[in-house]
């Protein structure tokens, strides 16, 4: 998670007190002045060439060092600004705005197992420091360690209530322990009554009443005197506009006797990290609105699948900050992510002459050019993603159906062979067999054909089934 500007201005503040220079020539005074006008003013480059040569003149000096390492951060230039901070640290062991600007540096090269050591003997020198908490607290969640994320997440919610990502990243966190809960239940007791409600609640919370109703009568088959099943299905028939039937499931819940059978200890951690996730996002929604809070928002509805929401809340995230590239970004991605591709194009293509190395935004406008029957102007796009990124599977796939499109089937071959991994309905196998077909390879065309075959049974029996179990039916 990024931190606040203000906050390496504050760092720089405190630096510039351990950088007074002994004896100083008037010629190493004014390029000091200079140097720290420079960083205030943002001119970092300029910094960092003024303080490299006072280094030089006093390479003893520890806060000379330091203030060169924070130049250099600034400038973007982490891996030197590392070797500055580790200098300085050799002589000043417990100076914690360096171990800080150490591990947020390694946090900007994508090296959070790096970061973890620094920022926690931040917290060892000054355990309330929010700046740390919030990116020691990111650094173990990136990790897969939600464990070790959620209390500094927690203590950093409870020092500064309105900090958002802190909020944001205590949700993750719990939202991540409860999938471990029931991942660990998954192994220990599959298709359990406990098993089946986990499922229905995580469905129901996302709207996905059928299939949350499926599974509670599963629930209900497997455990019928465990509490709680009936006053579920009486919620779902409300939110489908069936009070009639809720009554009876009502009146069935009074019927079962109480406590019941325990929950596993899985299940339990589950359900408990579950709400202390949605307890998390419920703060956070209710902060007053930013920018940054409308963002975090939108990322929450996205993980859950709701792209309709995220666009809304990137919206208001917009209306406060128009300017805002990263927004912009967010916004056209979800736009895409909801198939309303229509309003998606010109976001992405504003987006894409902004920055023409990113292959992620030359997919997604050259799959949104693809999807308005826009064949020929979609290609080089494609071709640009998979060039910037030879593994990327849904480029492949969006570029095999484009040249499958334009009758270039020798051409769309390779890359739908590159997307196959990803096939999960069939559909990439058929477009397969017909390239190849029309390529004039019977033989492999056949052997893709014989793989389409089998999904699609597997797929069709999964959706009958689901079709005729998954109806809302009386009690």
């Amino acid at each position: 998670m990024p931190y606040p500007p203000l906050a390496v201005l504050r760092i720089a503040a405190i630096i510039a007190l351990a950088a007074a220079l002994p004896a100083q020539t008037d010629d190493l005074a004014a390029k000091s002045r200079a140097a720290k006008q420079a960083m205030n003013e943002g001119r970092f480059a300029e910094a960092v060439q003024l303080y490299t040569e006072l280094t030089r003149a006093l390479p003893d000096n520890p806060g000379l060092r330091m203030n060169l390492g924070l130049a250099l951060h600034s400038a973007g230039r982490f891996r030197p600004a590392i070797e500055q901070f580790h200098a300085v640290l050799k002589t000043q062991p417990n100076l914690a705005p360096a171990h800080l600007l150490l591990g947020l540096a390694h946090l900007k090269l994508g090296e959070p197992a790096r970061a973890v050591a620094p920022l926690a003997r931040v917290l060892d020198l000054d355990p309330e420091n929010k700046i740390a908490l919030l990116e020691l607290g990111d650094a173990q969640l990136s990790l897969g360690r939600p464990e070790r994320a959620a209390p500094h997440f927690e203590k950093l919610t409870r020092l500064d209530p309105s900090n958002a990502k802190g909020w944001h990243g205590l949700g993750l966190s719990h939202g991540a322990l409860s999938r471990r809960a029931f991942d660990r239940l998954e192994k220990t007791a599959p298709q359990s009554v406990w098993w089946y409600m986990l499922l229905a609640q995580s469905k129901a919370e996302q709207e996905q009443f059928r299939t949350a109703f499926y599974l509670y009568r599963k629930a209900l088959e497997a455990g019928p005197d465990v509490p709680g099943i009936h006053g579920a299905l009486a919620g779902i028939y409300r939110k489908t506009g069936h009070a009639d039937w809720a009554e009876i499931e009502e009146l069935r819940e009074l019927q079962v006797a109480k406590p019941g059978p325990r929950p596993p200890a899985p299940y339990q951690e589950a359900v408990a990290h579950s709400r202390q996730s949605l307890e998390a996002f419920a703060r956070l929604g209710q902060l007053p609105p930013t920018p940054e809070i409308h963002e975090l928002l939108a990322e929450a509805h996205r993980i859950q699948g709701r792209h309709k929401e995220s666009i809304r809340e990137l919206e208001a995230a917009l209306r406060l900050a128009p300017k805002s590239l990263r927004l912009r970004q967010e916004h056209a991605r979800s736009l895409w992510l909801n198939r309303d591709y229509d309003a998606a194009l010109p976001a992405l293509e504003k987006l894409l002459a902004a920055n023409p190395r990113s292959p992620e935004n030359s997919h997604r406008l050259g799959d949104t050019l693809l999807e308005l029957q826009q064949f020929e102007k979609a290609v080089p796009h494609l071709e640009r993603a998979v060039q910037l990124k030879p593994d990327f599977a849904e480029a492949h796939a969006s570029l095999g159906r484009a040249y499958m499109r334009l009758g270039s089937f020798e051409k769309a071959v390779p890359h739908l062979k590159a997307a196959l991994p990803m096939d999960e309905d069939g559909s990439l196998h058929f477009q397969l067999a017909r390239a190849l077909e029309r390529s004039g390879k019977s033989d492999e065309a056949a052997q893709a054909m014989a793989g389409f075959q089998e999904i699609t049974k597997a797929v069709e029996a999964r959706k009958e089934g689901l079709d005729r179990e998954r109806q809302i039916t009386a009690p």
